[in-house]
């Protein structure tokens, strides 16, 4: 049974309620979200082509995702009115290696204030919204266009503290800070002991974090065929062009951002 207790926004009596917040401190609030959409790889070509008589489909949905994220409380009843510091998606492309295939959209939405509540729905809204504009915009070539895992990545500050998706992501280990820059590639080694090493600027050089691996992780961590890679605040994606073994590569940088304290490693995928 579900102690309905633990639901914040009902009250004694089991009713909807908006939470008062009124009493909780002031704190610094980041929250990380990502979901994709599958579409087809031909759909997807002409995107990035910008064949479509709407315009720039990515940038329309990049607006839209802030957007959204700025009015979230106007769309979810419960939810509080908040002044956001920042918002921001990225949507990344991310080809089949043949046309049988599904091709993917990453989508990844962030937002950050200092405030007393929030900010996971804002980031949920944004990514949602953003993915919703690409359908609207691409229905008419591919109606069979999905929109899948929706999910909040991570998040920082409140009471609850640190939170991320433990079944996705996990935490560097002996990060040492460092801004990651486009033009700056970071190269990754699995080592035999399931130890994921990253250093910059090149294959010998510092070490940014490393990442222990379980044996199903080590499994399932496919860098060069994942899609998207989370290292700190930055986004990554495999460098294509770059010929090595299948324990070690070298990722571009998509997004900038630096890897600092508790810095996320996920592969989004």
């Amino acid at each position: 049974m579900v102690d309905v207790a633990q639901l914040s926004h009902l009250d004694g009596r089991g009713r909807a309620a908006m939470v008062d917040v009124g009493d909780k401190p002031v704190t610094r609030r980041y929250a990380r979200a990502w979901g994709r959409i599958q579409l087809a790889a031909e759909t997807l070509a002409m995107i990035t082509a910008r064949g479509f008589a709407k315009g720039d489909v990515f940038a329309a949905a990049r607006i839209a995702g802030v957007l959204a994220a700025k009015r979230t409380g106007d769309l979810i009843p419960l939810c509080h009115p908040l002044s956001l510091s920042w918002a921001g998606v990225e949507l990344i492309p991310v080809f089949p290696e043949n046309n049988n295939s599904p091709a993917t959209i990453i989508i990844v939405g962030e937002a950050a204030l200092v405030g007393q509540t929030g900010i996971e729905m804002e980031a949920l809204t944004a990514v949602t919204m953003a993915g919703l504009t690409v359908y609207d915009m691409c229905k008419a070539v591919d109606k069979a266009m999905r929109l899948t895992d929706v999910s909040l990545l991570e998040k920082k500050g409140g009471r609850s503290g640190h939170y991320f998706d433990r079944e996705r992501a996990s935490l560097l280990q002996n990060v040492r800070e460092y801004e990651l820059k486009t033009d700056a590639p970071v190269h990754w080694r699995l080592n035999d002991d399931s130890r994921l090493e990253f250093r910059g600027p090149d294959k010998n050089g510092l070490l940014l974090g490393q990442v222990e691996l379980e044996k199903s992780a080590r499994e399932n961590c496919n860098l060069r065929q994942g899609g998207v890679v989370v290292l700190g605040s930055a986004l990554l994606r495999n460098c294509v062009r770059e010929k090595a073994d299948d324990e070690s590569g070298c990722l571009e940088v998509l997004k900038p951002g630096s890897i600092a304290g508790a810095a996320l490693f996920a592969v989004l995928g």
